[in-house]
C-alpha cells in the first residue's frame, strides 16, 4: 500500500503541475490550440500512467516478477510522466512572459503600477496604453531576440524568482547591465510613425551598432527610484 501511495503521489505531482500552469488566474497562452494540445496530451499520459500502475499493482500483483509487469510499471512510473513534466514546464515558461507574472513579485509593483497608469509619461506606460506592443509587454522590451536572447532571459528570470523568494534583491532595483536599445528597433525600425520623424535619420544604423541611446531624446522607461513609493 505504501508503495502505491508513493507512485500515485508522483503522478499527482505531474497532474498538479499541469493544472497549476494552466489554471493560473491570469494565464493566457499565445494560441488557444497550444492550450488544448498541452492539456489533452498531458492528461492522456497521466491517465494512461495511472491505469498501468493500478493494473500492475492491483490486478497483476502476483506477477510482479514477470518481465511484462515490470515493463508496464516502468512505463507508468518513468516513461509516461516525463512528457507531462516537459509540457507543464513549457506552459509555465510561456506564462512567465505575461505582465501578470511580473506583478506577482512585490518588488515589481511600482513598475507595473506605473505601466498601467494612464497618466504616466514613462515609455513603458506609453507603450502599454497605446498598445504599441500587443501583449507580453515586459518580456518584449527586456528580451534580446533569437534563441540565445530567450535563453538568457529565462536564466535571468530564474535568478529574479530566487531573489524575490529569498528577499536577497538590492534596492533600488536597477538594470544589471547596459540596456540593448537595438531591441527597440525590432518594432520601430520599419514603423511609418518612426520613419517620418526627421530626428530619427541615422538612428537605426547607430542603434543597431550599439551606439544609440533612445533615452537621449525620450523620457525614462520607468519611474526613477526617488518616485517609487515602495519596492
Amino acid at each position: 500500500m505504501a508503495r502505491m501511495l508513493v507512485l500515485f503521489a508522483l503522478l499527482w505531482d505531474c497532474t498538479t503541475s499541469l493544472l497549476g500552469a494552466e489554471n493560473t488566474a491570469h494565464y493566457r497562452p499565445p494560441h488557444p490550440f497550444a492550450k488544448i494540445w498541452a492539456r489533452t496530451i498531458g492528461f492522456s499520459f497521466v491517465g494512461a500512467a495511472g491505469l498501468l500502475i493500478s493494473y500492475t499493482l492491483i490486478f497483476s500483483r502476483h506477477r510482479l516478477q514477470e518481465t511484462s509487469s515490470k515493463w508496464m510499471l516502468f512505463t507508468g512510473i518513468c516513461v509516461l510522466p516525463t512528457p507531462v513534466m516537459f509540457l507543464s514546464t513549457a506552459v509555465g515558461l510561456e506564462q512567465s512572459k505575461n505582465v501578470e507574472f511580473c506583478m506577482s513579485c512585490h518588488v515589481m509593483k511600482p513598475f507595473t503600477d506605473d505601466l498601467k497608469d494612464p497618466a504616466s509619461k514613462t515609455l513603458a506606460a506609453l507603450h502599454y496604453k497605446n498598445r504599441y506592443i500587443q501583449r507580453e509587454h515586459c518580456y518584449r522590451c527586456h528580451t534580446d531576440y533569437g534563441i540565445l536572447g530567450t535563453m538568457e532571459a529565462k536564466m535571468a528570470g530564474l535568478g529574479h524568482v530566487w531573489k524575490a523568494g529569498t528577499g536577497s534583491y538590492k534596492l533600488p532595483i536597477k538594470m544589471s547591465k547596459r540596456y540593448n536599445f537595438a531591441i527597440c528597433l525590432d518594432c520601430h525600425a520599419e514603423s511609418a510613425k518612426f520613419d517620418k520623424e526627421a530626428a530619427h535619420d541615422g538612428v537605426v544604423k547607430e542603434t543597431a551598432a550599439g551606439k544609440g541611446n533612445c533615452l537621449d531624446c525620450h523620457d525614462s522607461p520607468h519611474p526613477p527610484p526617488a518616485t517609487r513609493a515602495k519596492e
